[in-house]
């Protein structure tokens, strides 16, 4: 038995019980961590079958260790294990937990709001922007210990399957397209969970209509693995420019980083080429100087909220009304992401579209 599997074994049975050793359990884990670094990935599969197997027959009410054979898991499978077991279990499991965090944590707030006192500054848990103190967190325990376990380990369950989603198209796919997963992260979108809540409302093979008024001319473009507004801009703005649109083109290499397609890039900082508003500034007059601020699309928001128009996500193109530029970490080291031009419009579909676009709604504030 190779050391990377031992140690899998030993995390998996140093999790068990209402009262795991904690100690026990965080030496598991650095040896689990330093024997992943050499080992083959079959010996990487191996273990991480075995710590799969133990969230396999895990359950909420045990109040137990087991998120932590989960992000146990979730490094193997950053080492090079296959991300598919661990993707298939999390599925299954994070419903149920993320439902048992969210019910204790109401009980907890239900509780801090009838106190009629101000949200304590030593919290333990913060959610919904509120802040839960030890005392608070250990009031309720005796009620429903499941969901206290479920609630303070919610970033430990949260980090795995992020991990392993990001890593497996098609059980993104899945999990993208699961209901009650996707509520039960929106219920948890300001907590530890949030980047679970982000990732699920990526926007997976998608076509969107990009317009260009001011130069009458349209594009379908694909729109793939985007979870960032930022990335949007970038991306959407490059295929702009490689058809003719004037404006400011950063580097490729930047480019090519923010898709996933390159390890390092020559700078931190993207620059604005466009400004991007939602399909509702296409009923504005595009031949005046000022532009419809109400309707921009900003870059601290997600793609999933820009709305369609006539069933597709649709922006409309403007020149920039200020000089902007941002830093680009990736959201998601290892999830890619695209946007690629599908077609060009025809003259006759821009004129058509444009008219679509001016009677839309009501007109424009001035």
């Amino acid at each position: 038995m190779t050391d990377v599997v031992k140690v899998a074994e030993e995390l998996a049975s140093a999790v068990d019980g209402v009262d795991w050793d904690g100690s026990e359990v965080h030496r598991c884990r650095v040896r689990l961590h330093e024997a992943a670094k050499s080992a083959s990935v079959a010996e990487l599969t191996r273990a991480s079958e075995v710590l799969v197997a133990r969230l396999a027959r895990s359950r909420v009410d045990d109040a137990d260790g087991v998120a932590y054979a989960a992000i146990g898991a979730g490094s193997l499978v950053e080492n090079g294990a296959p991300p598919r077991l661990l993707a298939e279990v999390l599925l299954a499991k994070m419903p149920a937990v993320l439902q048992a965090a969210r019910r204790y944590a109401d009980i907890c707030l239900a509780d801090l709001a009838s106190d009629g006192d101000s949200d304590p500054k030593d919290g333990i848990v913060d959610i919904d922007g509120r802040s839960i103190d030890l005392d608070l967190f250990r009031a309720h325990l005796k009620k429903d210990r499941g969901g206290a376990s479920a609630l303070s380990t919610l970033e430990i369950w949260t980090l795995p399957t992020v991990a392993a989603l990001t890593r497996d198209r098609a059980l993104l796919m899945r999990a993208v397209s699961d209901g009650e997963l996707r509520r039960a992260a929106r219920a948890l979108a300001t907590s530890k969970a949030q980047w679970l809540d982000v990732l699920l409302g990526v926007v997976l093979d998608a076509t969107w209509l990009i317009v260009c008024p001011m130069e009458k001319r349209a594009f379908h473009m694909r729109v793939d693995g985007l979870v960032s507004n930022f990335d949007l801009h970038a991306l959407v703005s490059d295929v702009l420019i490689e058809q003719g649109i004037r404006g400011e083109r950063n580097p490729p290499d930047v480019i090519a980083f923010i898709r996933g397609d390159a390890p390092t890039r020559s700078t931190d900082s993207v620059s604005g080429s466009f400004q991007f508003y939602t399909y509702e500034a296409g009923q504005y007059d595009w031949s005046q100087q000022a532009h419809p601020a109400w309707h921009w699309v900003w870059g601290e928001g997600r793609p999933e909220t820009v709305p369609f128009f006539r069933e597709m996500r649709t922006l409309i193109v403007g020149p920039q009304t200020m000089s902007r530029s941002w830093t680009m970490p990736r959201t998601f080291a290892a999830l890619k992401c695209d946007v690629s031009l599908v077609r060009e419009l025809s003259p006759n579909e821009v004129h058509a579209t444009l008219d679509a676009l001016r009677s839309s709604g009501e007109a424009p504030p001035r």
